[in-house]
């Protein structure tokens, strides 16, 4: 088990570049099951989840070639398996077997997928999906003899289920519409890949609609990760530095930047650039995590400490209510707040040290981000959790002017 030691109270400085996102190149790396060619998946993150998405599909018979951060993934020769139980049980998006695997063998398993366990989290919307496009349940599997065009209403946005029925609907000859989906900017970076490949598709706030067939081999440039653009430039404001992005889309950050200048931060934008200065003022706030484009369920455990060393305020998670778990670790570094009505009550505190486990990805960052405002030294136990997501991150902070290790 890995432990990230820091030594905080340093104001942060400098720029680092926004790596490929986690939350756009996992389905991407699983929608290439559904190809027969070689796909090119450039800006690839170096991150744990990514390694073992294509660990996974190298088990399928998926021949992956890594140059730095393009890989080459040939899907011509594939042949049915059930892949590792341990590694799917590591990754959420692994739930993207469902989709990939009844679209090019006929069959799937139900597992029990993997991620941060940080709120209950069902899966039966993909399996809705599934369903609509001709599998049935037999045992714990999902099978079919030929999927058909689906018309496909969510009663909510799901991210995953929309992905799902995005990757039946591409490897499915026919037209095929999805009502109720999900609007993140990966939604946007699948239909893309999926394009690519040779799927026609049409998108609008509404509706998908989606002509599919025999796909080749795709050819996509992974989008800036929002979620790590939101970290650095937090862990900027938290210290009292000021941390420059480069290459994340501004629209994308969006809800975070708006939120940044309720705050009271400064926000500067130029090309490519993002960059956040705190100020005297700052202003209590609460924010609603609700589906893109509103403010990202995964910025808002990051943004929790922030709260903590401003005015405090309040966080609302609409899209997984009761993700507030992450608070209790935080605690240990005094930063106070409670639960009521269902929602996170931040009051304005003092960080200190601590010795803390890292539960989840984004919780182990947020409480990485208290050790770089705590004057002193810090530990963070488990932090396997937040390599998942996070590439190079030591050296990027180290970049930055933070005292921090890893062993």
């Amino acid at each position: 088990m890995k432990t990230i030691t820091v030594n905080g109270g340093r104001p942060l400085f400098g720029s680092v570049f926004a790596q490929g996102s986690k939350n756009a190149a996992l389905p991407i790396i699983f929608a290439t099951l559904i190809t027969r060619g070689v796909s090119e998946v450039r800006h690839l993150p170096d991150i744990g989840d990514v390694r073992c998405a294509l660990d996974i599909i190298r088990e399928l018979g998926a021949r992956v070639t890594s140059y730095g951060s393009v890989a080459y993934i040939d899907t011509r020769s594939l042949s049915f398996c059930e892949p590792s139980a341990e590694k799917i049980s590591k990754i959420r998006a692994s739930t993207y077997l469902l989709g990939s695997m009844l679209s090019r063998f006929g069959r799937c398993r139900l597992s029990a997928f993997g991620g941060c366990a940080f709120s209950d989290r069902p899966i039966d919307m993909h399996i809705d999906a599934c369903l609509a496009f001709g599998g049935r349940i037999v045992g714990n599997e999902i099978i079919t003899d030929r999927l058909h065009p689906a018309d496909i209403s969510f009663k909510k946005a799901s991210v995953g289920a929309t992905i799902n029925a995005l990757i039946l609907a591409a490897a499915t000859d026919g037209v095929s519409t999805v009502r109720g989906h999900a609007r993140e900017p990966h939604v946007h970076a699948l239909i893309d890949f999926l394009r690519s490949a040779g799927a026609e598709i049409k998108i609008s706030d509404e509706l998908i609609t989606v002509r599919g067939g025999e796909l080749k081999g795709g050819n996509i440039a992974i989008i800036g990760d929002m979620i790590e653009a939101g970290s650095y430039l937090t862990a900027g404001l938290i210290t009292g530095g000021r941390v420059s992005v480069i290459g994340a889309d501004r629209e994308d950050l969006s809800s975070y930047l708006a939120l940044a200048r309720e705050l009271g931060c400064e926000v500067f934008e130029r090309g490519s650039i993002i960059s956040a200065r705190a100020t005297e003022l700052c202003r209590r706030v609460s924010i609603v995590a609700e589906p893109y484009p509103a403010f990202a369920t995964d910025l808002q455990p990051i943004i929790a400490p922030l709260l903590a060393v401003m005015s405090g305020g309040e966080i609302c998670d609409r899209v997984w209510t009761g993700r507030y778990g992450y608070l209790k670790t935080l605690s240990s570094f005094g930063l106070s707040s409670r639960i009521e009505d269902g929602r996170a009550i931040i009051e304005s505190s003092e960080l200190q040290p601590a010795c803390v486990v890292a539960e989840d990805l984004r919780g182990g960052m947020a409480a990485l981000l208290c050790g770089l405002c705590a004057k002193g030294e810090s530990r963070i136990e488990n932090a396997e959790q937040i390599l998942r997501g996070y590439e190079n991150l030591v050296y990027k902070l180290r970049s930055l002017g933070a005292d921090v290790s890893i062993d």
